[in-house]
């Protein structure tokens, strides 16, 4: 599963929540690090360009709001209930 979170020009720019866990640890069974992070650029067979985990991403600075307003809709839409 990938959902695309933000649309650019530039294929390097744009962020997926993918199915790949990241972190974790010291979380409750019920968070969505346990299953989910998110991908930075484009997966071109060999992994994506780098890799975030769901409460870093939310509290990055140069993530743009609507960006994480999207991840949060998002996780909402799988069953989570925030915060995360």
């Amino acid at each position: 599963m990938v959902v695309i979170l933000n649309k650019t020009k530039s294929a390097r720019d744009r962020f997926s929540l993918v199915d790949q866990p990241m972190g974790g640890y010291g979380e409750p069974p019920t968070s969505p690090t346990h299953k989910y992070s998110v991908g930075h650029g484009v997966d071109r067979g060999n992994g994506y360009q780098g890799y975030s985990s769901i409460p870093y991403f939310l509290t990055d600075a140069s993530v743009d709001q609507e960006t994480k307003f999207k991840l949060v809709e998002e996780l909402v839409k799988l069953g989570y209930s925030q915060p995360f």
